[in-house]
C-alpha cells in the first residue's frame, strides 16, 4: 500500500510539474486580448512619461542637455515604441485569424507570452529612476561670433586693433579702454577683437555684454547666464546669480568685452572674479568718456581718432560708388566727407543717403543743409554727427518715413525691435497714409524699414530677419528732436531705465506718445491728463500689478496701448473711456484672471492680443485665463486681429469659437479650437474664411496642441513667409485613414503644416496633392503607421513642388522619404524612373530626428536628383540608417551641389556618406559630424570645399581612425579649437553659434527638438 500511494504522489507531483507551464501557456492565448489592452495602457503611460521629460528637455535647450542615461532611455523608448507597432500588426492579423476561424493556437500562445514579456519591460521603462537630474549644463561655445565689419574698413581701425591686442598679449595689462566719441567706430574695433582667430586660442570664454545707458546689474547678469548657458530663475536674488555666475567662471581664463559703457560697472557684484595677473583674466570697454576708464580702473587706453580725410574719402567713395567720382559732383562730395569730420557712422548715414546719386543739385543741397547751423544739439552727441543724422532725416523722401523712424525711439536702447509688432503699432495708430488692410500695412511697413535701412538710420539686427535695430547714436537723435524742446510732436521715453519713479505729470501732457517699457513701475498716477496722447508702451514692467480705475479717463485719442508682461490681475473700468482704441494687447500678463465685459465697449478695437507665449515657455504655474465674457468677442464689430493664447476650458473655447465665426473683419486669427468640430464650425460659417479674406491664421485642433505653442512660443510671432499656420494633433481614430474634412480645408490654404500623433496614416500621398500645393514647411511627428512620405504616384504628379522645409521626427515605422515601388497590384519589374517629375525640387532643408528603420536617406539617384536645391541637411538619432544612398545605386551627376551645412548625430551603424557619388559642394561651408563611430570616409578633396569652414567631429579617436584617399586634405582641415571639443577646421574662423540655429521665426518648432545634439553650425 505504501508502494502504491508513493507511486501516486509522484505521479501527482509530476503531474503538477507539467501542468504548471502547460497552463502558463494556455493563458497566454486566452488572456491575449486582455493583456494586450494592459500593454496599451502601459504605452500609453510610458508615453506620458517620455512627452513630459521631452518637455522638461525643451524648456531648457538653450542651457542644458539630457544625460547620456536619459538619452539611452528615449532610444529604449522609441526602440519598444516600435516593437509594439510591429506586435499591433502581428495582433491584428491574429484577431483576423480567430473571426475567421481558423486560429493558429500555436501562433497564439506565442504572440501572448511576448505581449507578457513586453509588459514587463514597459514596467521597467516606467519605472526607472535616473541617477541623477536628467539634465546637465550645457558646454558653451568659446566664442560667439561678431557679424564681420565691411571689407571696406579703415587702415585706422586694423591700427587700433593692433594696438589693442598687442596690449591684451601684456601680461601686466589686465583692463583695456577703448574710448572715443559717439559714431567713431568702438565698437567696430570691439567686434573684431571677438573674432581675432589669436583670441580663442588664450581664453576659455569670451564674453560679449553691451551695457547701455539703461544697465542693471542683473541685465548683465541675465545676459552673462545666457552666454555661459546658466538658468537664472527671475526669483533669485542678484547675490545668489553672482555666486552661481563666480562658480562657473572660477579657474577659467575669460576675455569680457564690455561694449557701450556709461558708468562705473562693479564686475565682482556681477559675478566676475577678479581679472589679475594669475589668473589671466582680461576686460576690455568701449565708452564715450574718458572718465568712464577712470572709473573702471583701466591699466590702459586706446584712444579712437576719428579717420583722416584720405581715409574718410577712401570709404566715403568706395560706399557710396563712381557717382562720387563724378567731375560734376567730386568738389560737393569731398567737402561733405570734410562736413562730417571723419566720423564712420556720419560717413556711413551720408552714403546711405546719397548713394548712386547722380544729381548735382541733390549733392549741392544735402551740402547746404550740412554746413547750416544745427537746430539742436544734445549732450554726448556730437555736432558734427548731429547735422548729419538731422540732414538725413529731413532727407527721407516722405512724411511716412519719418514718423516710423520717431517711433523706432520709443524702444530701448540696443533693444532689437521685432518688426510685425513695430507695423502693427505703425497701422493702429494710422502713420501710413490712408487706412490699410493687413496685408498691405505689412507690404508697406517692410518697404518703410528696408528705406530707413538703406538709408543707414536703421541697422538689419544679427540672424535675425524678423527684427531691426537703432544704433544709439541715432536713437540720441530722434530722442533729441522729439524732446519737449524739439521740432517734432513730443515723445515722453523713459525705456529700458530701472526706475520706479514716474515723470511728473505735467511732462504727460504734451506727449503724444509715451514709452515707459521695461522699467521697473509699481504704480502709475491715478488720473493723468493726456489730451494728445496716441501711444502707450507699458510693456515689462514685471512688478506692475494694479492699474488705478480712473486711469484711463483722460486720454481720449489713445490709439495703441501695449501692457503685456506686466502683472496685473484685472484691466479698470475706465478702459471704456478708451472709445478710439484701436489695439490692445495682453500678452504674457500671468497673473490676468479675466478680461472685462468693458472692453465690448471699444467700437473702434481693431487689434487684440491676449494670452501667453513667452511666460508659458519659461515658468511652472501659470494660471490660466478662464474668463472671457459671452458676447465680448462678438461685440467688437471692427475687429480685424485677433490673438487669443491663453488656455481656455473647453465650454469657453466652443462659444468662442461661435463668436469669433461671426465677425465680418477679421483678417488675421490665433486659436486653438481644441476639438476639430469647433473648427468646423467656423470654416462653415466665417464670412472672411469663405471669402479668403482671412489671410494670416495660426489654427490649433487635435488632442492638446495647446502644449505646441506653449513650449514653442515663437510660432505666435508672424513670419511673412510662413502666415498660415495649420498644427493637428491626432488622426486615425476613426476608420478613414485621413484627415478629417475641416483639417483638409485648412491644410489646402496652408503655407505650414505640422501633424503629430496620426495612428493611421502610412504615406502623406493619402493628405491628397492638391491640399499640400501651398505647403512651404511641412512637420510630421510621432506618426506610428508612416512608413513613406510620397508614394509613386506621387511623384509623377510632382509632388510637394513648393516645399522648403521638411522636418520629420519620431517616426517609428518610416522607411522611406520617396518609393519608388509600385503599388500591389501593378507590374512586379523594376519601375523606370519618373518622367518631368517635380518633387520636392525647392526643398532646401531636410531633417529626420528619432527614424529608426530608415537604411537609406536618399533611395535613388533620382531623388538626389529631385532634391537638387538642398541646402541644409540633418540627420540625428536614425539608429538604423547606413548610408546616405544604397551603394548599388549608380549616380553620374553631382549629388546636392548647393549643400551648405551638414549635421549628422548619433548614427551608430551610418557607413556611407555618399562615397562613390559625384560630389563637389562648392557652397558647403560647416559640417558637423558626431558619435557616427563606423563612417570612415568624408568625401573631400582639396579641389572642393573652397568655403568650408570646418568639420566638428566627436573626438581625436575618430578624426584619427578615418581614411583619406589625399592626406593633404586632412592636415588641410585639421586644427584643433573649440573649449572642450574638438573641431577639425580650415581656415581662422569658428562656426559655432549657440544663439543661430535656424534661419527663421518658423523654424522654431524644427530648432525646439534638437534636445541633445552640439550646437548647430552658424550661418554666419
Amino acid at each position: 500500500m505504501s508502494v502504491a500511494a508513493a507511486s501516486i504522489t509522484a505521479t501527482s507531483e509530476i503531474g503538477k510539474c507539467l501542468w504548471v507551464p502547460i497552463a502558463t501557456r494556455i493563458n497566454y492565448a486566452r488572456k491575449l486580448t486582455n493583456n494586450w489592452e494592459a500593454l496599451r495602457k502601459k504605452a500609453s503611460e510610458l508615453r506620458s512619461k517620455k512627452d513630459d521629460i521631452d518637455t522638461e528637455i525643451e524648456r531648457f535647450r538653450l542651457q542644458k542637455t539630457p544625460t547620456q542615461e536619459c538619452d539611452n532611455w528615449r532610444n529604449e523608448v522609441a526602440e519598444m515604441e516600435n516593437n509594439i507597432a510591429t506586435l499591433q500588426q502581428e495582433f491584428n492579423v491574429e484577431k483576423k485569424c480567430v473571426w475567421g476561424l481558423c486560429p493558429d493556437n500555436f501562433g497564439r500562445i506565442k504572440l501572448g507570452k511576448r505581449v507578457v514579456n513586453m509588459i514587463t519591460k514597459v514596467d521597467l521603462l516606467i519605472e526607472k529612476k535616473f541617477q541623477n537630474e536628467f539634465l546637465i549644463d550645457l558646454p558653451p561655445a568659446r566664442v560667439e561670433r561678431r557679424p564681420e565689419p565691411p571689407s571696406t574698413l579703415s587702415s585706422s581701425a586694423h591700427h587700433t586693433l593692433d594696438m589693442v591686442l598687442n596690449k591684451l598679449r601684456d601680461e601686466s595689462t589686465q583692463k583695456i579702454g577703448i574710448w572715443g566719441m559717439g559714431g567713431v567706430g568702438k565698437t567696430t574695433i570691439l567686434d573684431l577683437l571677438n573674432n581675432y582667430p589669436d583670441v580663442k586660442t588664450i581664453f576659455d570664454f569670451v564674453i560679449w555684454v553691451t551695457v547701455s545707458k539703461s544697465w542693471t546689474i542683473r541685465k548683465l547678469q541675465n545676459e552673462v547666464g545666457m552666454r555661459l548657458s546658466i538658468a537664472i530663475n527671475a526669483d533669485e536674488s542678484n547675490d545668489r546669480v553672482a555666486s552661481k555666475l563666480f562658480t562657473r567662471l572660477e579657474g577659467k581664463k575669460y576675455l569680457l568685452l564690455l561694449d557701450d559703457v556709461w558708468d562705473e560697472v562693479n564686475l565682482r557684484v556681477v559675478g566676475f572674479p577678479n581679472a589679475n595677473q594669475q589668473n589671466g583674466c582680461k576686460v576690455v570697454l568701449t565708452t564715450r568718456k574718458m572718465e568712464v576708464c577712470r572709473k573702471m580702473g583701466t591699466d590702459d587706453e586706446v584712444p579712437v581718432s576719428v579717420l583722416p580725410n584720405e581715409e574718410a574719402w577712401k570709404m566715403f567713395s568706395s560706399r557710396v560708388g563712381h557717382v562720387a567720382t563724378l567731375s560734376t559732383i567730386e568738389p560737393y562730395a569731398q567737402d561733405i566727407v570734410t562736413e562730417c569730420g571723419g566720423l564712420p557712422l556720419a560717413l556711413k548715414v551720408v552714403c546711405g543717403a546719397l548713394r548712386k546719386e547722380e544729381n548735382v543739385n541733390v549733392w549741392r543741397n544735402f551740402l547746404r543743409k550740412l554746413r547750416s547751423p544745427a537746430t539742436s544739439v544734445i549732450e554726448d552727441l556730437n555736432e558734427n554727427v548731429f547735422k548729419v543724422l538731422k540732414v538725413s532725416y529731413d532727407r527721407l523722401k516722405n512724411i511716412d518715413e519719418k514718423k516710423c523712424l520717431l517711433f523706432c525711439g520709443l524702444y530701448p536702447e540696443d533693444s532689437m525691435i521685432e518688426k510685425s509688432r513695430l507695423i502693427g503699432y505703425w497701422k493702429s495708430e494710422r502713420i501710413f497714409s490712408g487706412k490699410l488692410t493687413l496685408e498691405q500695412a505689412l507690404d508697406e511697413g517692410e518697404a518703410i524699414l528696408q528705406a530707413l535701412i538703406d538709408a543707414s538710420l536703421l541697422e538689419k539686427c544679427d540672424h535675425r530677419d524678423d527684427s531691426v535695430k537703432m544704433h544709439d547714436v541715432v536713437r540720441d537723435m530722434v530722442l533729441a528732436i522729439t524732446s519737449q524742446q524739439g521740432e517734432e510732436p513730443t515723445h515722453l521715453v523713459r525705456a529700458g531705465i530701472s526706475s520706479e519713479m514716474i515723470p511728473e505729470e505735467v511732462e504727460w501732457k504734451n506727449a503724444t506718445r509715451i514709452s515707459f517699457m521695461n522699467r521697473d513701475l509699481r504704480s502709475l498716477p491715478e488720473s493723468p491728463n493726456c489730451p494728445k496722447l496716441l501711444t502707450l508702451l507699458l510693456q515689462g514692467n514685471e512688478n506692475l500689478e494694479v492699474i488705478p480705475e480712473t486711469f484711463f479717463n483722460n486720454m481720449p485719442s489713445l490709439r495703441v496701448l501695449d501692457l503685456s508682461r506686466t502683472r496685473i490681475k484685472s484691466l479698470p473700468t475706465s478702459i471704456s473711456k478708451l472709445d478710439g482704441l484701436r489695439e490692445l494687447v495682453l500678452l504674457d500678463c500671468e497673473n490676468l484672471e479675466a478680461l472685462p465685459k468693458d472692453i465690448s465697449a471699444l467700437k473702434e478695437l481693431e487689434v487684440l492680443y491676449v494670452g501667453q507665449f513667452y511666460y508659458a515657455a519659461h515658468h511652472e504655474g501659470l494660471k490660466e485665463l478662464i474668463s472671457i465674457p459671452v458676447g465680448m468677442i462678438c461685440g467688437i464689430p471692427h475687429i480685424e486681429v485677433i490673438e487669443l493664447t491663453s488656455r481656455l476650458s473647453d465650454e469657453s473655447t466652443e462659444i468662442i469659437a461661435k463668436e469669433l465665426s461671426n465677425l465680418g473683419s477679421l483678417s488675421s486669427l490665433v486659436f486653438d479650437f481644441h476639438i476639430v468640430g469647433n473648427l468646423q464650425h467656423f470654416l462653415q460659417n466665417s464670412i472672411p474664411w469663405k471669402e479668403r479674406r482671412l489671410t494670416q491664421f495660426i489654427f490649433l485642433a487635435g488632442k492638446c496642441p495647446y502644449q505646441f505653442y506653449k513650449s514653442n512660443p515663437l510660432l505666435l510671432q508672424w513670419n511673412k513667409k510662413y502666415e498660415r499656420i495649420l498644427v493637428y494633433e491626432g488622426g486615425g481614430e476613426e476608420r478613414d485613414s485621413g484627415l478629417p474634412p475641416a483639417i483638409e480645408d485648412v491644410l489646402i490654404r496652408s503655407n505650414y503644416f505640422l501633424l503629430r500623433g496620426h495612428g493611421k496614416l502610412k504615406t502623406l500621398s493619402e493628405l491628397g496633392k492638391p491640399n499640400t500645393d501651398e505647403l512651404r514647411y511641412c512637420q510630421i511627428q510621432g506618426c506610428v503607421a508612416l512608413e513613406t512620405i510620397v508614394n509613386r504616384n506621387w511623384i509623377e504628379m510632382s509632388a510637394f513642388s513648393n516645399l522648403e522645409v521638411l522636418f520629420l521626427l519620431e517616426l517609428a515605422n518610416l522607411k522611406s522619404i520617396l518609393c519608388l515601388e509600385m503599388e500591389e497590384g501593378q507590374s512586379s519589374s523594376p519601375p523606370p524612373p519618373p518622367l518631368n517629375a517635380n518633387s520636392f525640387t525647392n526643398l532646401t532643408s531636410l531633417d529626420l530626428w528619432d527614424c529608426p528603420l530608415i537604411e537609406h536617406l536618399f533611395s535613388s539617384g533620382f531623388m538626389l536628383q529631385q532634391m537638387s536645391n538642398l541646402k541644409d541637411l540633418t540627420v540625428v538619432r536614425c539608429v538604423g540608417l547606413k548610408g546616405m544612398i544604397p551603394e548599388d545605386e549608380k549616380v553620374e551627376y553631382e549629388a546636392l551641389p548647393k549643400l551648405s551645412k551638414l549635421w549628422l548625430d548619433k548614427l551608430p551603424e551610418f557607413v556611407n556618406l555618399f562615397e562613390g557619388v559625384p560630389t563637389c559642394w562648392q557652397s558647403l561651408d560647416s559640417v558637423s559630424i558626431w558619435d557616427t563611430p563606423k563612417l570612415r570616409k568624408l568625401p573631400f578633396d582639396t579641389n572642393s570645399d573652397p568655403n568650408l569652414k570646418g568639420v566638428e567631429g566627436s573626438d581625436q579617436e575618430w578624426w584619427d581612425a578615418l581614411e583619406w584617399d589625399n592626406h593633404a586634405i586632412k592636415l588641410q582641415l585639421l586644427k584643433w579649437t573649440e573649449s572642450g571639443k574638438k573641431v577639425h577646421q580650415q581656415g581662422d574662423n569658428p562656426t559655432v553659434d549657440l544663439e543661430k540655429i535656424n534661419g527663421f521665426q518658423c523654424r522654431v518648432l524644427a530648432s525646439n527638438y534638437e534636445k541633445d545634439a552640439p550646437p548647430r553650425p552658424s550661418s554666419s
